[in-house]
């Protein structure tokens, strides 16, 4: 028999199923609201694990190379401690009853309101374990290298494993506990932990933990602020796990008191934050003029101008260096931007020349011949890093290369990113609320490392004027530090600012760019003059760059810039390279004097693609790259829908740039194929993809100094380079 019902019966169901389903979907959302700051945190985890480049060294790092045992058990700490801050701030934010989400009351969502704060607590762990699986999933050789890495491996994960476990255990096993003491005690076991109308009832202790918690963020963010180096040591990811932990807590104490108002406090703060902001009430990103100056204050009218002139630098180069009516080898130098890796890289491929060339007699002083000829560096972000570290180094006894590669490592291998990201979280977090510029960002806080960095070597270049490397005791002038420019991007405009420790052009020699020395104080750090350059996206805010009247020039109005790092103007360096290089040309053709010119490209991105198709290590003359293998890559997509393809382009118009700016450079050059030693000479200094990933970012490890050390000694026939560049220079030195 059929059912006359049947055909209405399927709709009927199908409508209660889609009204089941609309329920819970409301019933989940209102359950997201209360807990939305640990939410919101755990999800910016995410995105920064699955989809940031940047942090895959970090968990490399923390699972794989670092050999302390010491930093492993503070991420470990501070991975249980983050899990616990979410779990309490949920935990508590569901006993609460919020009158405009009723359905947080729904008896059915009991469960969820049980199991969501556990989940999320036991994730904590378990993500910084996805973290590393995503590196090791992007890593060219994701295999251990040696036996005693794979144990630290395995351990260090199931470290993280067991944590996840032991805290889903603590979260079931103290709720049986609690019931079981009521129990014990007569009382009913559903009234363990009852919800309540009021968060003064929560209890003494949860409000104790809240205030302390509160109490214990504003104690830190002090002490950041005085010293931003609170937490090295610790590494990256345990500051990032600490600062989580306290935006959960913190943050979530604070929505649970406006949620049971009806107070929309995030929205309050994002709009207090932004009318500050359009109003320029919380800049606090001013470019450093002078070593004292904070990066919150308006600077102080200069001094007179007392930097030397670059055209003066180059005539007295010239003519301490090279034998007039003969060609005067010039050796000039462009590196590409690229965080740490791209310092590490620069100040290697330098010193290692340096150290190379042969110093047996070395004359002037024992002055090493390769820094002697090494006239300029143009360098973009980590770039001028590397260019900065190689120079001060060398200032320092010995005045070797080797000495200097040591010395330079030394300075580069730290935690660069721990005391950057600890200022961006209590620091200028913070100040985005507070009206009127009180703290030191999150720059100041890396040059800061910068110069401790240099100062545990011995070398206090760093902190001091940029100016000051170019002057003797006596106040004359310098030649024996290379001519340094360091390249940066503005903002309005887009153009380059070009720094350097000369006073302004009379004629500038640049090309779509500003002559930094008229915006910037002749006290300008080096390390404030390096941050300008590097200011990494994000990472480092950008810098406005504000000047005072000069007091040599009354009239002369305040002008503002903001400037960002100078990989967005093009990465390469080389524009302005050419344009230094033309200028000393036509210098030495007023005095007769014919160059040759020798330049080092040092570029780090394993991907770029080469702009010089001569790989002949037995002659690598007049230009020369290392050949690197060609590794499968992904098909390239050719078309892109309306929205996302203005923005492509424009990214990818930064790399055009630079393929450009290098094409450039090689055209200018005057090379002789069939002479080449009459001629210029290019050689490509590049890394290519090797046996360990090579990351973009602020902190590197051990094992990235050996891959660097692998490819220098294995792709380039450094002795062949130094033997014909030591008969170059040791020529130039005898008439």
């Amino acid at each position: 028999m059929v059912d006359p019902h049947a055909s209405t019966s399927v709709p009927h169901r199908l409508r209660s199923l889609i009204l089941k389903v609309v329920d819970w979907v409301a019933v989940g959302v209102d359950h997201g609201k209360p807990i939305r700051v640990s939410l919101l945190v755990l999800a910016l985890v995410v995105v920064v694990v699955s989809s940031v480049d940047q942090a895959t060294e970090l968990f490399l790092i923390a699972m794989w190379a670092d050999p302390s045992s010491t930093r492993y058990l503070f991420l470990l700490a501070t991975a249980a401690v983050a899990g616990l801050a979410v779990w309490y701030t949920t935990h508590n934010a569901y006993r609460l009853i919020y009158p405009r989400w009723p359905a947080l009351q729904d008896p059915r969502a009991a469960p969820l309101r049980q199991w969501i704060p556990r989940v999320l607590g036991a994730v904590v762990p378990l993500l910084v374990l996805f973290g590393y699986a995503m590196a090791l999933r992007s890593s060219p050789h994701a295999t251990c290298i040696t036996t005693e890495q794979c144990h630290r491996r395995d351990l260090r994960a199931t470290g993280l494993l067991i944590e996840a476990a032991a805290m889903i255990v603590f979260f079931i096993g103290r709720q049986w506990l609690l019931k079981a003491r009521l129990s014990a005690a007569g009382m009913p076991r559903a009234d363990a932990e009852p919800r309540v109308e009021s968060i003064t009832v929560l209890g003494t202790t949860p409000l104790s933990v809240f205030l302390a918690v509160l109490m214990l963020n504003v104690l830190i963010t002090a002490l950041v602020v005085m010293q931003p180096r609170q937490f090295d040591g610790m590494g990256a990811l345990a500051v990032l796990l600490i600062t989580g932990s306290f935006f959960c807590m913190s943050g979530g104490f604070l929505c649970m008191l406006a949620d049971r108002r009806g107070v929309p406090l995030i929205s309050l703060l994002m709009l207090t934050a932004m009318i500050l902001h359009a109003l320029h009430l919380n800049d606090n990103h001013r470019v450093r003029q002078y070593p004292s100056m904070s990066t919150h204050q308006r600077p102080a009218a200069p001094p007179v101008e007392n930097r030397p002139d670059f055209d003066a630098y180059a005539r007295a180069w010239l003519s301490s260096r090279c034998i007039p009516q003969h060609a005067c080898p010039v050796i000039v130098a462009s590196t590409e931007g690229g965080g740490l890796r791209s310092a590490a890289w620069t100040a290697m491929v330098l010193s290692q020349f340096t150290a190379l060339i042969d110093q047996s007699t070395p004359p002037h002083g024992g002055e090493p011949l390769f820094e002697r000829y090494l006239f300029a560096g143009s360098g973009v972000s980590g770039g001028s890093l590397g260019l900065a570290t190689y120079t001060i180094a060398l200032q320092a006894a010995p005045h070797t290369g080797a000495a200097a590669q040591t010395r330079s490592e030394r300075i580069l291998n730290h935690d660069f990113l721990a005391p950057v990201m600890a200022n961006a979280w209590f620091v200028d977090f913070t100040q985005r609320w507070l009206p009127g510029a009180l703290f030191d960002d999150r720059g100041r806080a890396l040059t800061r490392a910068w110069e401790q960095a240099a100062q545990e070597q011995g070398v206090t270049s760093m902190a001091e004027p940029f100016a000051a490397l170019y002057e003797h005791a006596d106040g004359s002038l310098s030649t024996d530090v290379p001519a340094l420019f360091f390249n940066s991007t503005t903002v309005g405009q887009g153009w380059r600012l070009i720094e350097d420790p000369f006073r302004p052009f009379a004629d500038s020699p640049w090309t779509t760019a500003y002559d930094g020395s008229r915006w910037l104080d002749p006290r300008v750090p080096l390390s404030e003059a390096v941050l300008n350059s590097a200011r990494f996206t994000y990472l480092s805010p950008a810098g406005t760059l504000q000047t005072a009247i000069a007091a040599d020039n009354p009239s002369r109005t305040p002008a503002t810039l903001q400037l960002v790092d100078g990989g967005y103007f093009e990465n390469s360096g080389t524009t302005t390279l050419r344009e230094i290089m033309q200028r000393l040309r036509t210098i030495a053709a007023k005095q007769g004097q014919p160059l040759r010119f020798v330049v080092l490209h040092i570029s780090n991105d394993p991907s770029l693609h080469d702009f010089v198709d001569a790989h002949n290590a037995e002659l690598p003359l007049p230009v020369y790259s290392a050949a690197c293998p060609r590794a499968p890559s992904p098909t390239e997509r050719s078309s892109y829908g309306d929205a996302t393809a203005p923005i492509v382009a424009l990214l990818d118009t930064r790399d055009a740039r630079g393929e450009f700016a290098r094409a450039e450079l090689l055209s200018s050059l005057r090379i002789d194929s069939a002479n080449p030693g009459n001629g210029d000479v290019l050689w490509h200094m590049r890394l290519c993809p090797g046996n360990y990933p090579l990351p973009l970012g602020w902190t590197i490890s051990p094992p990235v100094f050996d891959e660097m050390h692998r490819q220098l000694q294995q792709n380039y026939p450094l002795n062949t380079m130094a033997t014909w560049l030591n008969q170059q220079l040791r020529s130039a030195t005898q008439p």
